[in-house]
């Protein structure tokens, strides 16, 4: 017997099996049973998800702003498997673990909300059971004068260790913040590597950042890089998690000129899509980073209403090594809900600006994955309508949509074609309450957004409210990636 286990062969062997009888007891799991997907979708891996935890970001202090949350455990496809057991209700509660809850997730299918507050709290839903999987959450906030003007809306973000973000400043008349929030019950430690257009930053006070268990730290742009336009950053933990959000407040001057989150971009590579572009009157830039150690070179389609075509004056965009650059790009939408799909040379990340037409709010949205399953978003109530863009970046495609209202009972549902390459447009009336959107792809590639502008024309004292909202693919339907076995640590 000892000469067998001496025997290298065997116990590899005995390890690899230990290790796969260990892999079935994670607490994610996948489904015993096939669940048969529309024809021509792509088959999303269902998982078991029996946790949840999401950071809810909030501005900091102003006159007259009203921050709150709306979550909801939307209704989920038939046979999507859950966690067994009560329905036990998600807390959404302030940070430190000895604070009250201010909301709760009480049943699947109805949103639940905060009372708006003008004190500047972050909050977290958390929780265990059936409810946990496919929740998600909004953070809103409102003010109809000072630093706060206008609305700051986001979802609420789910902690890990690798983030990007494109189309931050340090420059005047910005004042952007890179938020870290710890979720967790032990210290996190991240690096922030910062890109310019003018290279990669060398920033010592942006590494080594101690996020505290249970709290936040903030990084502010215009001290670590002053003066500097367009910037990406890649939030990097190496040691625990973060949920990061990057707060931007902008001035004209001394007048306050709109406050957002910038929306999170998918990580590098070379065929990157960006949707969203707001229609009407206003600025929309396009920002590329290329974290890259060469140059590269980028070719543009604007995928509008009528299909794709690429400007002719943005035919090739060079992005050198290492740098962001920022491009205009309203004068070639003319008005048209869009999305952009940037072709490169090299791996880059991407994200879009839109300012509405007064120049006193806007909105980020930053480049996403195609739809691999159904994608949950909760809306704020709106006084204007809200549109949902689709886009087909690639062959026609398919999607099915369903808005629901506050206690959950189904709003509008309907399944729609996108023509290949083009934007289609649903269109939302105002709502006095929060509703909750879920977007499927039923055939085909598609990315999806919902905006919110402000009327074409305003009231002269009213305060314009501009949001984007990205759609991503619910946790539940996304592919998860074990980690491989280091053997060799086993044998030592």
């Amino acid at each position: 017997m000892t000469r067998l286990l001496s025997d290298f062969r065997i116990r590899l062997g005995a390890c690899v099996l230990a290790m796969a009888a260990a892999g079935g007891l994670g607490v994610v799991t996948n489904a015993k049973t096939p669940v048969t997907q529309p024809e021509g979708a792509g088959e999303p891996t269902r998982t078991i998800v029996n946790r949840t935890a999401l950071s809810c970001p909030t501005p900091g202090a102003g006159n007259k702003t009203q921050s709150f949350v709306n979550a909801v455990s939307p209704y989920l496809p038939k046979d999507t498997p859950t966690a067994e057991g009560t329905e036990e209700p998600l807390s959404i509660a302030p940070l430190p673990t000895s604070a009250d809850p201010v909301g709760s997730v009480l049943v699947r299918g109805k949103i639940a909300a905060t009372v708006a507050t003008a004190k500047p709290q972050p909050l977290s839903i958390q929780g265990t059971g059936p409810l946990a999987a496919g929740t998600t959450g909004t953070s809103t906030s409102t003010a109809t004068e000072g630093v706060n003007r206008g609305m700051a809306s986001v979802q609420c973000q789910l902690p890990g260790s690798d983030f990007w973000f494109v189309g931050a400043s340090g420059a005047t008349g910005r004042r952007d913040v890179l938020v870290l929030t710890n979720l967790d019950t032990i210290n996190a430690e991240v690096n922030v590597k910062v890109y310019s257009t003018g290279g990669v930053l060398d920033l010592p006070s942006a590494r080594g950042i101690v996020v505290p268990a249970r709290g936040t730290t903030e990084l502010y742009l215009s001290l670590v890089a002053p003066k500097m336009r367009d910037l990406a950053l890649h939030v990097e933990s190496t040691g625990g998690r973060v949920a990061p959000s990057l707060r931007n407040n902008a001035t004209n001057g001394s007048t306050p000129a709109g406050v957002d989150w910038l929306n999170t971009s998918a990580p590098p590579a070379k065929t990157v899509m960006v949707p969203g572009l707001a229609p009407g009157a206003g600025v929309r830039i396009l920002t590329i980073a290329n974290p890259g150690d060469l140059q590269a070179t980028a070719t543009l389609t604007v995928n509008g209403p009528n299909g794709p075509f690429k400007p002719a004056e943005l035919s090739s965009v060079q992005i050198p090594a290492g740098s962001v650059k920022a491009v205009r790009l309203d004068t070639v939408l003319r008005g048209d809900p869009s999305a952009i799909t940037i072709s490169s040379d090299q791996p880059v990340t991407a994200s879009v600006r839109n300012l509405d037409k007064s120049g006193t709010d806007f909105s980020s949205v930053g480049s996403v994955d195609p739809l691999s399953g159904p994608a949950y978003l909760v809306v704020p109530a709106h006084a204007q309508p809200v549109q949902l863009q689709v886009t087909a970046p690639g062959k026609t495609a398919s999607v099915r949509y369903e808005l629901r209202d506050a206690a959950g009972k189904g709003i509008e549902t309907r399944s729609l074609d996108v023509l290949n390459g083009a934007t289609s447009v649903v269109t939302f009336k105002a709502q006095t309450r929060p509703t909750y959107l879920m977007v499927e792809q039923t055939r085909g590639s598609v990315i999806a957004a919902a905006t919110l502008m402000p009327p074409a024309k305003p009231d002269e004292d009213d305060v314009p409210f501009v949001a984007a909202w990205p759609l991503t693919t619910s946790l539940v339907f996304r592919a998860q990636l074990g980690a491989q076995p280091d053997l060799s640590a086993a044998l030592k």
